[in-house]
C-alpha cells in the first residue's frame, strides 16, 4: 500500500467527515505522521448532535479510510480514540463535571470490522 502524503491523509480526513455529516465550522483536524487529531464540538450540519452508535461508525470510516492511523478524538461534547467512545456533555451544560449527564463510555469491538482496504 502506498504511502499517504499529509495533504492527501487531510483531504480524506475531510472527506469522511463530510460523509458522516460533521459540521466542521465547529470541528477542527490535523494529521501528523499517522495520527489523526480531531478537537472542537462534534455536531451535525443541521446542528443536532450524534449519538454513540455514529461516532462509533465515523471511527470505523476514517479507520477503513485511513488504515493504520491512530485516530484521538478531544471534543468538548465527545472523547475518543480507536478502541473507546466517550460522552462527556451536550449544549445545555450538561456535562460530567457538575451537570445531569454522567460521563458514558463505550468500548469499540474492532472484531466485527474488516479494515483491509476495498
Amino acid at each position: 500500500m502506498k504511502k499517504m502524503t499529509r495533504m492527501e491523509s487531510s483531504k480524506e480526513v475531510r472527506r469522511v467527515l463530510n460523509r458522516n455529516g460533521v459540521d466542521l465550522s465547529y470541528c477542527q483536524y490535523s494529521v501528523s505522521g499517522m495520527d489523526i487529531r480531531l478537537t472542537g464540538w462534534l455536531c451535525k450540519t443541521d446542528g443536532t448532535d450524534f449519538i454513540a452508535g455514529q461516532v462509533e461508525g465515523m471511527i470505523h470510516d476514517l479507520k477503513k479510510s485511513l488504515h493504520g492511523f491512530y485516530i484521538c478524538g478531544e471534543f468538548d461534547n465527545w472523547s475518543f480514540t480507536s478502541e473507546y467512545i466517550s460522552f462527556i456533555g451536550d449544549r445545555e451544560g450538561n456535562q460530567k463535571s457538575g451537570g445531569n449527564v454522567e460521563e458514558q463510555t463505550w468500548e469499540i469491538d474492532m472484531d466485527n470490522y474488516d479494515f483491509e482496504a476495498s
